[in-house]
């Protein structure tokens, strides 16, 4: 009885997998059902973060999903985000600079654990307002792009200790906006 049991147990678990692998295979590597979908962890203090090791590809990344805390796609002459990026459950550093993005997708949002986003020396004009949902956000890099403004709902990013909108074409009445908004912020122009 209790081999048919385990048995059983194990045909469960298999078929499951196989379910996983195959949505995950009908929706572009990311698995459709929620539960199968990795969750994030804590986010981590600055001494433990700054601990954790860097990667510098998607493909290194890949190989431990979980153990991505900071990623550094920089000088990759990136024309848009990485969809894979939103595989890193617990991604909290990423650094897209120096690339050719000239805009970022909604799906930025599934990143719940970012604190640092550097996108300095892209062609970006705007940022999605599902970012507004990135509450751990505390630095945001944007100098040297094309911003005339940042839009206002970056006000309501309550943790954002630093934004860089240095060498944009923002006037100094946008930037002075800025600060009015984010009065706790360190805004670097």
């Amino acid at each position: 009885m209790l081999r048919i049991i385990l048995l059983s147990s194990l045909l469960f678990c298999f078929a499951l997998s196989s379910q996983a692998q195959t949505d995950s295979t009908r929706t572009g590597g990311m698995a459709s059902n929620p539960e199968l979908t990795p969750q994030a962890g804590p986010v981590l203090g600055a001494e433990e973060l700054a601990r954790q090791p860097w990667f510098y590809s998607i493909d290194e990344a890949m190989r431990q999903p979980e153990q991505v805390y900071k990623l550094s796609l920089e000088d990759r002459k990136l024309k848009r985000f990485p969809r894979e990026i939103t595989r890193f459950p617990n991604l909290q550093v990423l650094n897209l600079s120096n690339n050719k993005l000239k805009d970022l997708p909604p799906y930025i949002a599934e990143l719940p654990n970012l604190q640092i986003l550097i996108l300095h020396h892209n062609k970006l004009r705007s940022l999605p307002e599902e970012m507004k949902q990135l509450k751990h956000l505390e630095q945001l890099y944007l100098g040297w792009n094309k911003f005339m403004e940042v839009p206002a709902w970056v006000g309501g990013l309550s943790r954002l200790r630093r934004l860089d909108v240095a060498f944009n074409a923002m006037t100094l009445y946008e930037v002075d906006l800025l600060r009015a908004r984010l009065p706790r912020c360190e805004v670097t122009h």
